[in-house]
This record gives structure tokens, sequence and C-alpha cells, in this order.
């Protein structure tokens, strides 16, 4: 109840249309009662009494009725399907909103495949609690209402025969209920595990069909897809179980009224039409009930899925604004590393005791083996993680006081792994900054050294690049990249070795487009190719999460350190490679 009352309060912002529809279900629960009544009048004085008064009348007010009913079912049900759509949209909206807050510690314990499938098929089970369930919950529990007034006005003591049954259909549709949310559970994981997988193989097809594994990953969706195949089966034969029990069980009460009923007519005690209206209106009772049992059977695979939803709306936003937190001005002295440590949840240190001071316009490079922190360490910076011990101050400001908004406004980022929306050439250098002018545009392309290619594109800066770029070459869409955080102008850059997927001739012209972005800002720079940070100011040894060297490229070759056989390592391996 929890669960749907959560559910039903996204229904609040449409009260008004609410009760609108909620006068047309009563119209149309009116008019089933009024359906049956009339039954007794067409029967006794028309049929038995051969009243022709009533011959003209009686067919008036069938027309009359049904058309009453008619319209009110149309309005109540258009309108309450667009109420449905609208918590729909919104719960959806809310759910994406919380899902951009997240930090990053959050997706690298979930699958891609997995969030998507909160975000489209179960909010899509929701569709159908919130909307036709809502109405048909409303609209049959009326009728049922009306019809059993119906029914006990006809005969009281044959209506306590009839409702006899109700009890035993009770327990039939709760007990089926609940097997119905165990499966849909399953069946919502099912449908998870083929998003994730979905996602994995057609952003690895390159892989899949390089390694000629098409018919193992064939086979692999096949063993997904039946698995979910079983789950909906058992959903079917639960949701085609019930309407049989219920006639099935239906069955005796109606045995016993006919019976009943029966022998009241023939010894005088009632007449045909009050036993045949009475008749009407419980025959028409089954109709409510079977509705009202599918749509528990709807309501239960519902809330298997706003569980899944609202466990992911209710994750805790780990990085977030203080209380009193204000926006940091842009830095002007230094950024500073004092006793810094950092571990995943229950994981042992990745960062240990870190204490470093860049000052503004310097580059300071991170070398060392895979593993060593580098990384952690430059994530840290515009708070995609929350260090776990010390402090990183902005110019004395402890990062955790500024607003994110304002933190992350002066950092600009450029990965190795580049990425690049599904628009136009134009867009993705802009991204960030919805205001910014063509001009503004070509002026970041220039400095990055993609325009030449950017001309040369069909539609110019209006090209669509594709998924991730991928109508782009590596050295393109680095390009691309570096334009698009040279037109967010930051104030520090963190540079996650930017050219080591590169050719040669890409990396050069990557490497003249780096050396403009990188002027005047503090640049942080994770190194896998020494050869690339020579000329840094500082360049920080890493090992185990700890910092064991520090200095320019010079003075650490002078110290024949670990810097030392690192570079020469790699120096090594490249002259054997020229040979």
């Amino acid at each position: 109840m929890d669960l749907y009352k959560r559910l039903l309060a996204y229904l609040k912002p449409y009260r008004k249309r609410f009760i609108v529809a909620s006068v047309c279900m009563v119209v149309v629960s009116a008019t089933a009662g009024a359906a049956a009544l009339i039954i007794q009048p067409i029967l006794d004085d028309i049929f038995m009494n051969g009243n022709e008064d009533m011959l003209l009348l009686l067919p008036m007010g069938v027309i009359g009725i049904y058309c009453a009913r008619g319209i009110g079912r149309y309005f109540a049900s258009s309108i309450m399907q667009t109420i449905g759509q609208l918590a729909v949209r919104d719960i959806r909206n809310d759910l994406f909103s919380r899902l951009q807050r997240l930090s990053l510690n959050f997706y690298s314990s979930k699958e891609t495949g997995q969030i998507i499938s909160r975000v489209t098929n179960d909010v899509q089970l929701i569709q159908d609690a919130v909307s036709i369930v809502v109405y048909d919950l409303f609209r049959e529990s009326l009728t049922m209402i009306v019809l059993l007034g119906v029914v006990f006005y006809r005969d009281f003591n044959l209506a306590l025969v009839a409702i006899i049954t109700l009890p035993f259909s009770g327990v039939l549709i709760g007990r089926l209920g609940r097997s119905l949310r165990v499966i849909s559970k399953e069946s919502q994981e099912a449908m998870a595990d083929i998003n994730t997988m979905l996602v994995e193989t057609f952003a690895g097809i390159r892989i899949v069909q390089a390694f000629g594994m098409e018919e193992y990953e064939i086979k692999r969706f096949k063993e997904r897809n039946m698995r979910y195949f079983d789950t909906i089966r058992r959903t079917i034969k639960i949701n085609e179980l019930s309407s049989p029990l219920l006639e099935f069980i239906g069955a005796f009460g109606i045995a016993a009224i006919i019976w009943y009923g029966g022998r009241q007519v023939i010894d005088g005690h009632t007449t045909v039409g009050a036993f045949f209206s009475f008749l009407t209106a419980l025959f028409m009772l089954y109709a409510p009930i079977s509705k009202l049992s599918r749509s528990n059977n709807k309501i239960q695979q519902a809330m298997a899925a706003a569980k899944r939803i609202f466990d992911m709306m209710d994750t805790e936003v780990m990085i977030k604004d203080k209380a009193d937190a204000t926006d940091i001005p842009p830095l002007q002295k230094q950024v500073e590393f004092k006793n810094v440590s950092f571990h995943y949840e229950n994981g042992s240190p990745i960062l240990s005791d870190i204490n470093l001071t860049a000052k503004k316009g310097e580059i300071i490079a991170f070398a060392g083996q895979s593993g060593a922190g580098k990384t952690t360490i430059v994530n840290l910076i515009p708070r995609f993680y929350d260090a776990v011990g010390g402090v990183i101050l902005f110019d004395g400001v402890d990062i955790r006081d500024a607003t994110i908004a304002s933190l992350r406004k002066q950092i600009g980022i450029v990965t190795q792994e580049i990425f690049l929306f599904n628009d136009t050439i134009s867009a993705n250098i802009a991204y960030g900054d919805l205001n910014a002018s063509r001009e503004e545009v070509e002026r970041a392309a220039r400095a990055a050294f993609a325009h030449d290619f950017i001309m040369e594109s069909p539609q110019g800066y209006d090209t669509i690049i594709g998924e991730r770029g991928v109508k782009l070459s590596g050295g393109q869409r680095q390009r691309l990249s570096i334009a698009r955080a040279i037109m967010k102008n930051p104030a520090i850059l963190i540079l996650d070795e930017a050219t080591s997927a590169l050719d040669t001739e890409s990396e050069q012209a990557v490497q003249k487009a780096l050396a403009n972005l990188m002027k005047g800002r503090t640049t942080f720079v994770i190194a896998h190719r020494l050869s690339t940070i020579l000329d840094a100011n500082k360049i920080i040894v890493m090992e185990k999460g700890k910092i064991i060297e520090t200095g320019s490229h010079d003075s650490l070759m002078e110290e024949d350190g670990n810097y030392r056989k690192l570079f020469e390592l790699q120096f090594n391996d490249k002259i054997k490679t020229i040979k």
C-alpha cells in the first residue's frame, strides 16, 4: 500500500481532471444499475401485462441509459488514460533527474542495461497501474456497489445467498496476485539482463565479429530471451487462470440462486420480472469482479516494477552541495591536496596521504604503473568522488564547501575515451554552452585544428556525426573533444593521455590543439607515454596510491629512481619497435 500510495501521489497535480473523470465514472456505474433495474418493468409491464404506454417509454429509456453510459465511459477512459500518461511522464522525469545526480560510484556498481530497463520497461509497467487500473478499480468498484444495491433491493435473502462465494473469490484473487508479483520481479530482471547484453554486444560489435563470436552471442541471447519468455508464459497462465476459477466459484452461487429464486417465482412470492432483474444484476456483477481480478494482477506487476524504480530513486546522492555551499570564484593562486586519502566503499585504500600543490598555470603530470591511483586523483578534483580523508583546496577553500556547479564550471576534461553525442558537430563543440554563437564555435574549432576537416564534412558544422562520433576518425573525434574543452574556457584542465590511441599524424595535430588548450591553464596530465610530459612543471610519480617521487623531468632523471626506470623502459621498447 505504501508503494501504491507513492504512485498515486503522482496523480495529485491532475486532481481536477480526476474529479471530472470520477463524475463520468459515477454516471457509467449508475447506468449499469439502471440497466438491471429496467428489466423488471420490461418483463412485467410489457410482456406479462401488455402495457402499451410502457412499450413506448421503456425503449427510449434503454436508449437514454446506454447513450449516457457511452458518453460517460468515453470521457472517463480518455481523461484517466491521459492522467496516467502524465503521471508516467513525471515518474520517468524524476527517475532520470535522480540518475543524473548520482555519483560515478553508483554507475560503477550498476550495469547500463539494468538502468535502461528501469527507465523504460519498469516505468511502462507502472503506466497501467496509474491509468487504466485506477480507472478500472474506481469504475468497477462503483459499478459493483451499484449492482449489489440492485441485488439487495430486489431480494435481500437471495442476495445473501449470492454473495456467499465472494470471500472465496477474494482469497483466490489475493493468492494469484502475490504469485504474480514474484514472477513479475523475475520478468523485469530477465528483461534487464537482455538490455545489458544488447548494450554490450552492440557497443562491441566490431570485437564480436573480429573474433568470430556471432554464434556464441546469438546463443547467449537466446538463453536470456528464453528465460524472459518463461516468466511471461507463467504470467499469462496466472492471468488467464483467474477468470475460469472465478467463473467456477460463481457457478455454485448461480446454481443456488436459480433453485431458490425459481422456487420463489413458482410459489408466487416474487414476479418473473423481479427475479430476472435480480439475475441480470447478478450476471452483470461478474464483469466488474473479473476486471477487478485482472486489475489486481496488473497492480502486482506494477508494484514489483515500482519497488525497483523507487529503490533507485531513493538511492542517496553521495556527491551533493552542503546546505551552506557557496559559489567558488575563479582560481587565482593554486590547487592544493592536503593529506588526501581515498578508498571505495568496503574496499582497500586507493590513495594514501597525498600532498601536492599546483600553482595557477602549472602543468602537473602523473606517472606510474597502471593501478597506481593516477586517474583517481584527478577524479577527486571535480568531485566525481569525495576524498575519504584530507582536503582539496582551491585558493584555500575546501572544494566540498563550494557548489558543485561553480566548481565544475572551472574544469575541462579531455580523455582518451572520447564521448561524443549523436548530434551535429556544432552541438558537440558547444555542449555545455547552449547559447554559444556559430562564430564562437568556429573559433574553438580553429584553435583545436578541427576547422579544416569540419568544412570537408557533408554539411560542415551541421553534420551529424553518429553515435559516439562513429563517422569520424580517432584524431577527428579527439580534436572535437578538445574544441569542446576550449569552448568551455576552463581555468583547470584535466588530460587523461589524450593522444595514446592515435597514429603519428593524428597525434601531431592533436598535440598542437592541446598546446593551444593548455595555454595559461592549470593542467593535470595523466601520462602513459612519458615522452608527452617532458615539459611539465612537476611530475608526480605514483606507486600503490602513494607519491614516491616529485620533480621535473631532468631532476627525476638525475635521481636515478623509479621515474628513470619507467622512462628508459619505454624508450628501449620504442627503439626495439623501430628496429
